[in-house]
C-alpha cells in the first residue's frame, strides 16, 4: 500500500494532468516496493458470458444460441394461419423480418422466406421489392427440382409435410427444408466488411438411400422502387449475362437524385450453372410463385427481359440453374451473390467471393469477436444475449451513403425504410454517443456525416438528409447544433481520439470545410445568437420544437427548458475538453453560457417537485404535471439538490411510472416511462388543449426508448444521493429492453428482434402496441432501443468517460459484474474494481474511482502497483497509455465497506 506521503506527492502531478492530456504522470510504469500481486488483467480475459436464456422470446419462436456462440431466434409461428401473426402497427399485415448489413448495405430477411435488400448509396431504394402483383417476389430463396418434386424455399410455398426451420442469425437469415428426402439448408447474410451485395450459400443433402440427381435454381429479383411515403418503380435496361464470370446484371435509369446509378448484379460464384433467365414471364409462365413453370419442366431458356420505365414495374428477374449430383448422404453447398455497384467494380467483386467459400465462417467469426460482452451476473444470461443483439442491430444498421461520401447509422425504421429520408438529424448523433465505445470508427464517420450536413456561416442545420445528400427541412428545431456538440464529446472522452478534433470536414455541400473544432464553434455559435433566447431566458423553440417534434404545435410552446438544461450539461462537458486541448477562450465561452442557462433552469423548479417543460408565451407548461423530457438532463447537470432530486424521482416514479399510483390508471408500468402522466390521474392538474389521445394529459405522450435511455443515465448519476437510486436505475434500464416488452406482451412481434422510436404508456387501452402512428407501412428497425441500452449498460456498470480520463462509479444494483468492450472495461467483486481502456491516441489519463472503502486500498496499473490520492470515496491515480493497446488498472479495497 502507498503511503501518504507518496499519495500526496503525486497529486501535484494529477492537477498538472488535468490541464492536458499530454503531461506523462512519473509513476505511470514504475513499481512501488511492494510483494502484492496484481488481479488479473480484464483485458485479458476471453471468456464468453452466459447467453443462453429463452426469456424475452414472445410467442412467436425462441431465442437460441447458434453454433457460432452469438444469438439467433427461431421463428416457429405459421404466420398464414396464426392469429398472433396480424400485426396492428402494419394495418393487419403478417409480415415479420430481421435484419441483415454490413458497413454498406442493409437487408431484411422476411418469415416468409424471402430477402430484400436496401442501399442508401445514392437513390434510397430496394432493389428487390416484394410486389406480387407484378410477379416480383424479392428473392433470397430458390427451388430445387428432383424428379417430380419441386422444394422451394420460400416458407409461405413450403411442400406438404415438409419440415421447416427459420433462423434469424446473428448477421444471417437461414431457412431450412426437410422434404421427399432431400434436405436444404439456405443462408443469405452480408458478408463481414463493406462489399455491397448479399451472399447466399445453399447446402443441399442427399437422405435417402439412392443417388440424387437435381437442379437447384437460384432466384432473386429485380424490382427497383425508390424508398418514399409512397413507392415509385424504377426503370431498368436490359439485363446482360457475362459467360465468364457468371453474372447477371441490370442497369437502372438515371434520376433527379441519382445521375449515375449503379447496376444490380447476380453471380453464380464458384458454382456450377446450366442456364439461367431474366424475363418473370418466361420464367414462371402459367406456374406460380411455389411452382414456376420454367422449374416444373426442368429447363431455362437464357431469356432476356425486355427494358422497363420509371414507374411501371418491369419484368426483370435473375436466376440460376445448377446440376446437382450426391451420393447417399452426400452434400455439395453452392454459393451465390446478389447486390448493387458501380458497373466497374462488380468484377472485382464476383471474384473476390468466388475464391471465398468460408465468407460465412469468416463472417461469424468477426461477428463473434466484435459484440461486447456483459454479465450482470446470476439470472441475467437473457440480458448478456439482448445487449449483443443490440450491438449487433446498431452495426448492421449502419450503411453507406455515396451521395454524402460517409457511412451513417440512419434513425431508421418507418423514416428511413418507409418515408425514404434519414431523419431527423439529432438521431445518429445519439447512435454515435452510444456505438462510440464498440465501434469507434462508425462512430467517428457519423459525426463527420453530420458536420457535414451544417451550413457554413450562419446556415441552420437541416432537419434530416433526402436522397442525393439535399437537405429535408421540417420546420425549425432549437436543439441540433447541442447533439452534434454533445456526441463530439462523447466520442472524444470515450476514444481519447484527440486528433479526429483537427481533422477537416467540408460544410453543406461542400461549400468550404473546417475542422471539427470549428464546426463545433459554429454549432456553438448558432445556438447561441441564432436560436436565441425568449422573454424567460429559454431557448426560443423553432417552428417544429425541439426534442419533441411538433411541440410547438401541439402544446403551442414558445420557449424550451429542455434544450436550455440540455445546453448546461452540453457546454460544461464540451468545455472541460476544449480546455484541456487548450482552446481556453473557446471553454470560457461555453462555462458562461452554460453557467447562465443553470440559473435559468434552477428558477423554473416546481414547487410539487420537477422541471418545468418550457413555455407557451406567458403561460407556464410543466406547472401541474410532470414532463420526463428535462428532468433527467438537470439530475446530469447537477442542478437539484438533495432534497429536491429525491423528490424528483419521487415524482417521475408515481406520475410516469406508476409506482404507487391510483388503480385507475393502471400502473405500475411493464415497460418504460411514459412521457407525461395519465390524464385519469387525480394529481395531475394540467391538460392539453385539445386533449391528447388515448388517455395521456399531455402532448407528446408515448413511452419513448431515448428520454427513457436519459432518465437511466440520470438515475445512475443519482447513486449516493438518492435513496434506493441503483435499483431504481436498474428498474427503469431492464424495463426498456426488448425482453421487457416481449415478455409483457407476448403476442406482439413489434418489440422482439427490434422496435419503434414509441411505445404504448401503461396507462392507454391497447399498451402493447408500438409506434408513433404516422406509419402503417412500416415498424421496427428504429435503434434508439438498442443505443440506449449500451449506453446506459455502460453507466450503470460505472464507466463514464470525462476529458482527463475515466470516471468510475458504479451504480448497478450486485457486486459482481463485468462488461467489456472496445473502448473499455470493467469488472467488480467484493474487495475489488478493474477494468481497462484502449484510447486511439497516445498519451495520459487520470482515473477517478468511487469504492465503497478506502480501507487498505491498493492500485495497480498493469502489474505494478501505483500511487494514489483519496478524498471521500475517490480513489485518483493517473496512467499512461498507448494507442489502439489496451492500458488495465485495478483498485483493491477492504470489501467490509460494502452495503
Amino acid at each position: 500500500m502507498a503511503s501518504a506521503g507518496v499519495k500526496a506527492a503525486g497529486w501535484s502531478v494529477i492537477a498538472a494532468l488535468a490541464a492536458g492530456f499530454v503531461v506523462a504522470p512519473p509513476w505511470a510504469t514504475a513499481s512501488l516496493p511492494t510483494s502484492l500481486t496484481a488481479p488479473p488483467r480484464l483485458s485479458a480475459d476471453h471468456s464468453r458470458p452466459d447467453i443462453a436464456s429463452r426469456k424475452g422470446s414472445g410467442k412467436f419462436g425462441h431465442w437460441s444460441v447458434d453454433r457460432y456462440g452469438l444469438p439467433a431466434y427461431d421463428y416457429t409461428t405459421d404466420e398464414l394461419s396464426a392469429g398472433r401473426a396480424v400485426q396492428p402497427e402494419l394495418a393487419g399485415s403478417r409480415d415479420a423480418w430481421s435484419q441483415l448489413g454490413n458497413d454498406h448495405v442493409i437487408a431484411n430477411g422476411f418469415n416468409h422466406g424471402y430477402t430484400e435488400l436496401w442501399s442508401l448509396d445514392r437513390d434510397y431504394e430496394r432493389t428487390n421489392a416484394y410486389d406480387a402483383a407484378a410477379q416480383h417476389y424479392a428473392g433470397g430463396y430458390g427451388y430445387l427440382r428432383a424428379g417430380r418434386h419441386v422444394i422451394s424455399t420460400m416458407y409461405d410455398d413450403r411442400p406438404k409435410h415438409a419440415h421447416t426451420q427459420r433462423r434469424f442469425g446473428t448477421g444471417y437469415y437461414r431457412k431450412s427444408v426437410f422434404a421427399s428426402g432431400v434436405q436444404v439448408h439456405e443462408t443469405d447474410f452480408a458478408p463481414w466488411g463493406s462489399a455491397p451485395l448479399l451472399l447466399d450459400d445453399v447446402t443441399v443433402t442427399n437422405r435417402t438411400s439412392h443417388p440424387l440427381t437435381a437442379k437447384w435454381y437460384e432466384y432473386w429479383d429485380v424490382d427497383p422502387q425508390t424508398q418514399s411515403v409512397v413507392s415509385v418503380p424504377r426503370g431498368v435496361t436490359s439485363p446482360t449475362y457475362d459467360a465468364q464470370s457468371r453474372t447477371l446484371s441490370v442497369g437502372q435509369l438515371p434520376s433527379a437524385a441519382d445521375v449515375t446509378p449503379q447496376r444490380i448484379f447476380a453471380s453464380a460464384l464458384d458454382s456450377p450453372i446450366s442456364g439461367w433467365d431474366t424475363d418473370t414471364t418466361s420464367f414462371f409462365g402459367a406456374g406460380t410463385r411455389a411452382r414456376p413453370a420454367a422449374v416444373v419442366a426442368g429447363r431455362t431458356t437464357q431469356s432476356v427481359a425486355p427494358p422497363s420505365v420509371d414507374g411501371v414495374a418491369g419484368r426483370t428477374l435473375f436466376v440460376f440453374a445448377s446440376p446437382v449430383h450426391l451420393a447417399p448422404g452426400a452434400s455439395t453447398t453452392l454459393h451465390y451473390a446478389y447486390g448493387v455497384a458501380a458497373s466497374h467494380a462488380i468484377g472485382g467483386l464476383v471474384r473476390r467471393f468466388s475464391n471465398d467459400t468460408a465468407a460465412l465462417e469468416d463472417t461469424e467469426r468477426s461477428w463473434r469477436s466484435y459484440v461486447p460482452l456483459f454479465d450482470f451476473g446470476p439470472g441475467t444470461a437473457w440480458l448478456s444475449r439482448e445487449l449483443q443483439w443490440d450491438a449487433y442491430m446498431l452495426k448492421s444498421g449502419e450503411s453507406y451513403d455515396a451521395a454524402c461520401g460517409y457511412h451513417i447509422i440512419t434513425q431508421g425504421g418507418y423514416y428511413t425504410f418507409g418515408d425514404g429520408v434519414n431523419i431527423a438529424y439529432r438521431d445518429p448523433l445519439q447512435y454515435a454517443a452510444a456505438i462510440a465505445s464498440v465501434d469507434p470508427a462508425v462512430a467517428a464517420d457519423i459525426i463527420r456525416y453530420s458536420a457535414h450536413e451544417q451550413p457554413a456561416g450562419t446556415g441552420v442545420i437541416p432537419y434530416g438528409i433526402a436522397p442525393g445528400c439535399l437537405r429535408f427541412d421540417l420546420g425549425t428545431s432549437d436543439d441540433l447544433d447541442l447533439y452534434l456538440l454533445w456526441a463530439t464529446t462523447r466520442y472524444v472522452e470515450t476514444t481519447r481520439d484527440i486528433g479526429f478534433l483537427d481533422e477537416h470536414v467540408p460544410y453543406y455541400q461542400d461549400i468550404g470545410n473546417g475542422t471539427i473544432w470549428q464546426h463545433l464553434e459554429l454549432a456553438f455559435h448558432h445556438q447561441e445568437n441564432l436560436v436565441g433566447h425568449g422573454p424567460h431566458g429559454e431557448y426560443v423553440v423553432g417552428a417544429t420544437g425541439d426534442w419533441s417534434d411538433l411541440s410547438t404545435g401541439l402544446l403551442q410552446m414558445t420557449e424550451s427548458d429542455l434544450v436550455t438544461v440540455q445546453a448546461v450539461y452540453t457546454y460544461r462537458q464540451l468545455a472541460s475538453l476544449a480546455a484541456a486541448a487548450g482552446h481556453r477562450a473557446f471553454a470560457a465561452s461555453l462555462r458562461a453560457a452554460a453557467a447562465r442557462d443553470a440559473r435559468v433552469v434552477r428558477a423554473e423548479w416546481v414547487s410539487r417537485g420537477w422541471y418545468a417543460r418550457g413555455y407557451s408565451g406567458l403561460r407556464r407548461i410543466g406547472a401541474g404535471a410532470i414532463f420526463e423530457e428535462p428532468q433527467p438532463w438537470a439530475v446530469l447537470s447537477g442542478l437539484p439538490t438533495r432534497s429536491q432530486a429525491i423528490k424528483l424521482v419521487a415524482n417521475y416514479r408515481r406520475f410516469l411510472v406508476g409506482v404507487d399510483a391510483p388503480k385507475v390508471i393502471h400502473g405500475p408500468s411493464k415497460i418504460g416511462a411514459a412521457l407525461t402522466p395519465a390524464a385519469a390521474d387525480p394529481d395531475v392538474t394540467e391538460r392539453s388543449l385539445p386533449p391528447a389521445p388515448d388517455g395521456a394529459s399531455n402532448f407528446v405522450d408515448g413511452a419513448w426508448y431515448s428520454p427513457n435511455g436519459w432518465m437511466t443515465w440520470a438515475l445512475s448519476a443519482l447513486v449516493g444521493e438518492v435513496p434506493h437510486a441503483a435499483r431504481y436505475a436498474w428498474s427503469e434500464f431492464v424495463r426498456n429492453t426488448l425482453t421487457a416488452h416481449a415478455d409483457a406482451y407476448p403476442n406482439a412481434w413489434d418489440g422482439v428482434l427490434s422496435v419503434d422510436d414509441v411505445c404504448a404508456p401503461f396507462f392507454y387501452s391497447s399498451p402493447q402496441v408500438c409506434g408513433n402512428g404516422l406509419s402503417t407501412s412500416y415498424d421496427t428497425q428504429i435503434y434508439h432501443q438498442d443505443a440506449w441500452s449500451l449506453f446506459d449498460a455502460a453507466q450503470i456498470a460505472g464507466i463514464t468517460p470525462t476529458a482527463r480520463g475515466l470516471d468510475v462509479r458504479p451504480a448497478a444494483p450486485m457486486k459482481t459484474y463485468s462488461i467489456r468492450e472496445r473502448s473499455y472495461g470493467i469488472a467488480s467483486q467484493p474487495g475489488l474494481l478493474s477494468g481497462y481502456v484502449r484510447p486511439m491516441h497516445n498519451g495520459s489519463i487520470v482515473v477517478r474511482v468511487t469504492v465503497p472503502s478506502t480501507k487498505d486500498v491498493t492500485v495497480f496499473v498493469g502489474s505494478h502497483t501505483s500511487r494514489y490520492r483519496v478524498r471521500g470515496s475517490v480513489v485518483t491515480f493517473g496512467m499512461r497509455v498507448r494507442a489502439h493497446r489496451a492500458a488495465d488498472w485495478a483498485v483493491r479495497y477492504h470489501p467490509a465497506g460494502e452495503s
